[in-house]
């Protein structure tokens, strides 16, 4: 049987008092600064072949169709690249995250004496033989 998660009221009021502060400091911050006028692009421009003329070192012009404006696509190229760098550390932290082991031992669902081949662990890994919960 569960137990209701209980509030924990033993903090400390100087740190909640701090974390009130910071929102207040923020929200300021946030909500008095100015920012330029956007410029967007110009009417044709093909962001996506420019992006692309960049990541393989192609000259926009091969690329462009009749009507389409090349643009600098460097800027946006490291921004892509760093954001593929960044999700893919994430994806493998994730993997390396979910990954369970015992002794140094990958663990399969298959592992337990009594659970059935097709179990889930949803639980954390515990099962109700190692002293978990049902």
């Amino acid at each position: 049987m569960t137990n209701r998660p209980r509030l924990n009221t033993e903090g400390s009021l100087v740190a909640g008092l701090a974390a009130v502060a910071l929102f207040v400091v923020l929200a300021v911050v946030f909500l008095t600064a100015s920012f330029p006028a956007p410029a967007g692009f110009p009417d044709g421009a093909a962001i996506t072949k420019s992006l692309g003329a960049a990541m393989f070192d192609i000259a926009p012009g091969q690329l462009m169709d009749d009507g389409e404006a090349a643009i600098p696509g460097e800027g946006f190229l490291v921004a892509f690249l760093l954001i593929g760098v960044l999700l893919d550390a994430a994806l493998d932290g994730a993997v390396m995250l979910a990954k369970r082991e015992e002794a140094g031992e990958n663990v399969g669902l298959d592992s337990g004496a009594d659970e059935p081949a097709d179990a889930v662990a949803a639980d954390g890994g515990t099962s109700p033989a190692d002293g978990g919960e049902e």
